[in-house]
Order: structure tokens, then sequence, then C-alpha cells
């Protein structure tokens, strides 16, 4: 009679491993909270070619640190002889002082909603946007792409 006791008493402690072993994962899938998923920055862009000013504003996202940034301007697919450097005051290839986030006299902080601007020097940098000229502008976090913002100058 013994051995017909044991594998009943083999198979109900394989069910109850089984069983408690299912609760455990089940516990687990449940309490189990997914990281947020990473900011999407979105940034739209509008050129004005009478002025050479090139205007970003941060739509979704951020906040971004400027000092952080690194900004690539193109025009029709040529890149600018002197690319801007962010945050700054008077820089060479640009006329005036940056606006908003990308001016180094203020917060350094690119809060959503705000609006940063350069002006490309009509003398000293090139290509010059013109009317219907492609404007494309790459945002790098630390040297890691963060957004792109195609424009056409109006």
């Amino acid at each position: 009679m013994e051995r017909a006791v044991s594998p009943v008493i083999g198979v109900v402690l394989l069910v109850a491993c089984t069983v408690l072993l299912s609760a455990t994962v089940g516990a687990m899938v449940l309490a189990y909270e997914p990281a947020e998923p990473a900011s999407t920055v979105v940034v739209s862009g509008a050129v004005d070619a009478d002025g050479n000013e090139l205007t970003l504003i941060l739509d979704r996202g951020g906040p971004l640190d400027t000092r952080e940034l690194s900004v690539v301007v193109e025009v029709d697919g040529e890149p600018l002889e002197t690319q801007p450097t962010v945050p700054a005051y008077s820089q060479s290839g640009f006329t005036g002082f940056p606006s908003g986030p990308f001016n180094a006299g203020t917060d350094p902080e690119w809060n959503r909603g705000e609006s940063a601007s350069l002006t490309v020097a009509k003398t000293t940098n090139g290509p010059q946007p013109v009317p219907g000229s492609s404007v494309e502008v790459r945002i790098y976090e630390n040297d890691l792409p963060v957004a792109t913002v195609e424009a056409t100058a109006e």
C-alpha cells in the first residue's frame, strides 16, 4: 500500500509547486509598472526670408537646457558656412542677439511654448534663405538628435 501513496503525494506536491510558482509570477506581472516613455520633443519653426530670421518654438517635450544643445542649419540641403552656437550673445555669421533661451543672457531652460530665434547675417554667412527655400534645423542634446524642423522660407 505504501507504493500507491508515494505517487499521489508526489503529484500533490508538484501541483502545489506549480500553483505557488504561477501565483508568484502573476503577482510580479500585476505589480510591474512600465517606465514612462521618453519625452518626445517636437519643435516647429518659421523662416522669414526677408530678415533671414529663423524662429523655433518648442511645441512638445522638454524642458531643454540650451547649454547642452547644438544646432545645425541647412538651406536647400547645404549647411550654413557658420553654424550657430546656443546659447550665445552676438556671434560671427549672425546679426544681432539670439532671442529667448538661445540668448546667453536669459534663462537657459527652453520650455514648452517658448520661442527662440536667430538671424543669419546677409553678408558673412550663407547660403541665404530666399522665399521658397527649404530650411532644415536639426537640434542635438549632448550630441544625440532631439528634433528636426523643416520649414519653407516665406
